[in-house]
């Protein structure tokens, strides 16, 4: 895997839509400009008023770790579990929330 040279990729994932605005998240995952198979990818998740979460985000075939917002993926890991296809956060004291790739 290499991302290009002159291009940072940004996936964004949202939350399958919820009537309390703080169970919503969305997770973006940075593919820095020139990176490889050796990198490491940044991965920030806030909820639905904007606030940076704490728990675990169950994403390609990994259960990482959120803290302050802030998780991250190592580019063999997201290969490896690319295609798998649970996308939850899980958060102390409120259920699971499932999402989805989004284009926004």
């Amino acid at each position: 895997m290499r991302v290009p040279d002159d291009k940072t990729v940004v996936f964004t994932f949202a939350s399958h839509p919820t009537a309390t605005l703080a169970l919503r998240w969305t997770a973006r995952v940075t593919f820095p400009a020139g990176s490889d198979g050796s990198a490491v990818f940044p991965i920030e998740i806030i909820d639905g008023e904007d606030k940076p979460v704490n728990g675990f985000f169950d994403f390609a075939g990994q259960h990482l770790a959120v803290k302050d917002g802030h998780a991250e993926i190592s580019a063999a890991d997201f290969l490896r579990g690319k295609s798998e296809v649970p996308l939850w956060l899980n958060r102390d004291g409120m259920p699971p929330i499932p999402g989805g790739l989004t284009f926004a």
